[in-house]
């Protein structure tokens, strides 16, 4: 029997050096060494804290200084978006909708009446939350508060609790977001605190996307660090199939389907909470939008000969075919062309004219009398208020310089019959409503508000194009018109938004509403699922470029803070303590130290060795954690580096500085234990 051992002994080892080694760690590891359990002192001190930073905040600052007007351009921004809400108009902002709806609700149920108090709570129950957060990756009660310190008197954060604020609440979600996501993490799988927090990380994370798109980068960190938790499960020999499934499916549903419908809610509300139009706003939205806002829109079912039209640009956020009474730079006798940004102006009309016939509308006596136009068919566009023809010429553009790109322009006077420059083929791209018709008699007419058409030019052979690079001051900071020899489709595509008859006579008219063409569109803000999707899809294609082309276009915004994004780890704000520069800079080299160790501890290891490995729960804790605050702080730091925007503000960089005060303080937490152990008396 001996014997047997032995040799079963020495086949083990034998077994060992055949591939690597480790030693048995369990996923719950954490937990059954009690690392992270919080007591109920920990939950009083983060309420007391939360309780201490409001009343220290709001004691520094007199009566006035709350009650003050709402100078503060976001807070002016914000007022006015919760009037639109309230009053239920349509608006346009580039950020999610649930921010607004919290401060509304604030506002309508009268809970705080003055909203200052609510984003400075939020502000404060942030301190608390990282206090929890801290707590949970083991940190000392001393090491915690020293995060307190350094988050509090970070200039940015502090300023933003004492204004009406986007992001206050958008913090507080993310520190909830943080602080399930760790508890979720050190708890055993399937106990009734896993669930609670699993919970309270769906809904927080759900709301944190519909308050901020930055939220969308948080769900991206929650997802990945879930992966991880994946792989810890599967390599626990204890752990058994059957919790393996109902550990995917409850990730499934509570971190990717519940946050997302949370976020489709929140715009769900948004978009049925529309019952008055604002053109400020609805200019920027399609036909499609409008028709929602406006109701019915009513046009001839067909585009004629001698009828006034407007173009709008498919493309662009507003793009408005139009032309001013403005000269090119370089060429006097040529009229500026450009994509103009309001809806209901005269520089946007447009009269079609036949290539070659002079038609006298005066002569016209039935509606018959009418030449429709039709796919294929050649035009001419004259700008209405001046007169001039549109054309394309070997002049460049002023923008776009280059050799396949042609100038667009308004030329010579009313008199002027215009050549092969100033002709425009009309062509087709698509019908929206008798798209698959193909038998359809009427589908060689162009049909205002349905058929999505191009202009190609005679003379110069090339197609009419809407740029997205603005002309200079001088051009109004509009968008630019080209023509270009083999232009992308979809920056050629046109509607005919409005058409007015050059005679008053009946003719057959459609009404357009929401994707429907009928002889009486029943007119309401009852929505079925396909179309709430297709406006839902357009509010968030529309809230990029408004914050791309409007709000944050070049030559229109600056911010006071407001510096390259690659420059915000590096760059201290003036006024904040010498401790707390330190503490700035301590954070980022917490982060380097850890990768440096984490890459000697690559170097170094050895999986084929025999030895048995060594095991330090500190360690285990310092590097389970210290991963989390790394790929946290690069994700959301490394977004912004995308970003082509040049003007963002510091407080952008609030998430990452979390996650690099957090990496802080574990790493002095760390070597604080670490010293103890060492010199502490055996």
């Amino acid at each position: 029997m001996f014997e047997q051992k032995k040799i079963n002994s020495q086949n083990m080892k034998d077994l060992r050096l055949q591939g690597p080694y480790r030693k048995y760690i369990p996923y719950n590891i954490f937990q059954q060494c009690g690392i992270g359990h919080l007591n109920t002192l920990d939950y009083i001190f983060a309420f007391l804290i939360v309780i201490t930073n409001f009343t220290l905040i709001w004691k520094s600052h007199s009566s006035s200084f709350w009650n003050r007007p709402w100078d503060n351009n976001s807070e002016q921004e914000l007022s006015q978006l919760i009037q639109f809400y309230l009053d239920k108009a349509f608006y346009i902002h580039e950020l999610p909708p649930f921010t607004i709806q919290f401060y509304s609700i604030i506002r309508r149920l009268k809970i705080a009446e003055n909203l200052r108090y609510v984003s400075l709570f939020l502000n404060s129950s942030t301190l608390g939350f990282l206090f929890l957060i801290t707590r949970r990756i083991n940190c000392s009660r001393l090491i915690s508060a020293t995060g307190l310190l350094i988050l509090s008197n970070w200039e940015t954060f502090r300023n933003e609790g004492t204004i009406i604020s986007f992001d206050s609440l958008e913090w507080c979600l993310f520190s909830v977001v943080i602080y399930s996501f760790i508890s979720i993490s050190i708890a055993k799988l399937g106990t009734t605190n896993w669930f609670a927090n699993l919970i309270t990380l769906s809904i927080s994370l759900g709301l944190a996307i519909s308050s901020k798109f930055i939220g969308i980068v948080t769900w991206a960190f929650v997802i990945l660090s879930f992966v991880r938790q994946f792989d810890r499960l599967i390599s626990d020999v204890k752990v058994t199939t059957i919790q393996i499934i109902k550990f995917v499916i409850l990730c499934l549903l509570f971190v990717l389907i519940i946050p997302g419908s949370i976020f489709i809610i929140s715009y769900s509300n948004l978009l049925s909470n529309f019952k008055t139009d604002t053109p400020q706003f609805s200019k920027y939205m399609s036909t499609y939008f409008k028709s929602y806002l406006r109701g019915p829109q009513v046009q001839p079912s067909r585009l004629y000969y001698g009828s006034t039209i407007t173009l709008r640009h498919l493309d662009s956020m507003v793009g408005y075919l139009a032309s001013h009474d403005i000269s090119y730079p370089s060429d006097v006798d040529e009229q500026l062309v450009a994509l103009s940004f309001e809806e209901f102006a005269a520089d946007n009309e447009w009269l079609i004219e036949h290539p070659t016939l002079n038609l006298n509308f005066s002569e016209v006596y039935h509606a018959d009398q009418l030449i429709p136009v039709e796919f294929g068919q050649s035009i001419k566009l004259r700008h209405k208020s001046t007169g001039k023809l549109l054309r394309a010429s070997t002049a460049k553009p002023p923008i776009s310089e280059q050799d396949y790109d042609f100038q667009i322009s308004c030329t010579k006077d009313s008199n002027y019959e215009g050549g092969m420059d100033e002709r425009w083929d009309v062509l087709l791209i698509k019908d929206e409503i008798n798209n698959d018709k193909k038998d359809n008699a009427d589908d060689k007419y162009i049909k205002p508000l349905q058929s999505e058409i191009r202009f190609y030019n005679n003379g110069q052979r090339c197609g009419l194009l809407g740029h997205d690079l603005r002309l200079p001051e001088w051009g109004r900071f509009e968008q630019e018109v080209l023509c270009m020899e083999y232009p992308v489709i979809p920056r050629t595509t046109f509607l005919i938004d409005s058409v007015q008859l050059p005679v008053d006579f009946q003719v057959p008219m459609i009404e357009y509403y929401i994707g429907k063409i009928s002889s009486s569109a029943e007119f309401n803000h009852t929505l079925s699922w396909s179309q709430f999707l297709y406006l839902f899809k357009e509010y968030i294609f529309k809230q990029y470029k408004y914050n791309y082309y409007i709000k944050y276009g070049k030559n229109k915004v600056t911010f006071e803070d407001a510096f390259a994004v690659e420059k915000w780890p590096i760059t201290l704000d003036t006024d904040s303590p010498v401790w707390f520069n330190f503490a700035w800079y301590g954070s980022l080299l917490s982060m380097i130290i850890f990768m440096c160790v984490q890459c000697k501890r690559m170097i170094s290891w050895n999986p084929w060795t025999t030895a048995e490995p060594s095991f330090s729960i500190k360690w285990e804790v310092y590097n389970e954690f210290g991963w989390e605050c790394i790929v946290g702080w690069f994700l959301h730091f490394y977004i912004f580096t995308m970003s082509p925007h040049f003007n963002l503000g510091k407080k952008l960089y609030f998430q990452s500085f979390f996650f690099s005060v957090l990496c802080l303080l574990e790493s002095l937490d760390f070597l604080a234990k670490q010293l103890v152990e060492r010199f502490s008396p055996l």
